[in-house]
């Protein structure tokens, strides 16, 4: 069964590429895939070498700048996207098309639709206003089912035939890791301290403020440290600027530092005695079961999808979302019980095996079948 999955990114990926690209090295023998992208890239390059067939689609540059904060400022641009991907989807004539973000979910599935080829919208975030209503009503309508990375992004998009299946994880990748000292050395990070760590994109929504603020409340403890690591990839680049001026403004040059972008994360993980995820409404937390594989306990706010990435009290915690106070006690929990992150660092390990890559391709390509089973009856333009 040849599946044709489409993404909007093919440079800088995000979570969703990530889970894309472990996905397509785990799928079963039946389905072959085919991945078409809406540019061309450090992604694209990276899916080529490991031997995937890769399309290119040169879309509208209008399309490719609409935010979803505003998602009515690319309209004029959808026809021109429609035509694109539907060239590209009859070349390679696939029996199910899978969507991965919300652009392709927005030009690809009305072309499926339109062709009654069969298709899978993975649904990988928790949309609101405008954004939410214009693509669930295209998911609704053009999609066959849908799969939903956790219960909260199912629960926000609340349409049948949906399956969830937590994002994966390749767990030998996180079976040999650095020492804490090699990976604080590599990082330029202090070696003698605590260090609490929040990693990956820096956009507002991400909160670091917040992760700044509990810093500063606990600007009494000098043998606590915390990094700030990634960069403001996609969006709000003014937003790490902001961050850096509350650092210098509050006098907290020596506890927080910022670390730039890291292709190979586990370093990060590997220099952390705490990862935190500080967002509003995080569709699940790639970084928390990340943090687990590496054995280390983690902190998110209790909003979105973090309860299937943190088993509250065993794997990390869950904060009631806005504590800022209760944030801090459970990172001076960790730190000054021994005890207790040995016990969660050994439970988080045993925690990420849930999400193994296998584990995962086999969820989703047994959706793909049925899929493409139901659409097995009758021709489809596609197919010519």
């Amino acid at each position: 069964m040849r599946v044709a999955f489409v993404d909007q990114q093919g440079d800088v990926p995000g979570g969703a590429e990530q889970s894309l690209a472990i996905l397509l090295g785990a799928l079963p023998g039946d389905i072959e895939p085919h991945v078409i992208l809406f540019g061309d890239g450090h992604y694209a390059e990276t899916l080529r070498a490991h031997g995937l067939p890769v399309s290119i689609v040169r879309m509208p540059a209008a399309f490719l700048s609409t935010k979803r904060e505003n998602p009515l400022t690319g309209l004029a641009a959808i026809p021109g996207a429609l035509s694109a991907v539907a060239t590209t989807l009859r070349n390679v004539r696939p029996d199910v098309i899978h969507t991965n973000t919300i652009k392709s979910h927005a030009v690809a599935l009305p072309v499926a639709r339109a062709s009654g080829t069969p298709s899978v919208a993975h649904l990988r975030d928790i949309l609101s206003g405008r954004a939410r209503l214009a693509i669930r009503t295209i998911v609704a309508a053009c999609s066959t089912e849908r799969i939903a990375i956790s219960r909260a992004v199912s629960a926000a998009f609340a349409l049948p035939s949906t399956s969830v299946v937590h994002n994966p994880l390749v767990l030998n990748d996180y079976a040999q890791l650095p020492t804490r000292e090699e990976a604080r050395a590599s990082l330029g990070l202090p070696a003698h301290v605590a260090l609490v760590s929040i990693v990956g994109r820096i956009n507002r929504w991400k909160g670091h403020d917040r992760l700044l603020r509990v810093a500063r409340a606990m600007r009494d403890r000098p043998d606590l440290h915390f990094a700030i690591i990634g960069a403001p990839v996609f969006r709000d680049a003014d937003y790490a600027d902001e961050l850096r001026a509350f650092v210098a403004a509050e006098e907290l040059a020596d506890r927080v530092h910022f670390v730039p972008w890291l292709d190979d994360v586990r370093v990060a993980y590997a220099a952390s005695d705490v990862v935190a995820n500080c967002s509003d409404d995080e569709p699940f937390g790639r970084t928390l079961i990340e943090a687990a594989a590496c054995g280390v306990p983690s902190i998110a706010f209790a909003s979105g999808g973090t309860a299937d990435a943190i088993d509250d009290g065993v794997t990390g915690r869950l904060i009631t979302p806005g504590n800022e106070a209760a944030f801090a006690q459970a990172i001076a929990a960790f730190v000054d019980d021994h005890e207790m992150c040995r016990r969660t660092s050994h439970a988080a390990r045993s925690f990420a095996q849930t999400f193994e890559a296998s584990i995962h391709a086999e969820h989703v390509a047994a959706v793909l079948r049925r899929v493409g089973r139901s659409g097995r009856s009758g021709a489809r333009p596609l197919r010519r």
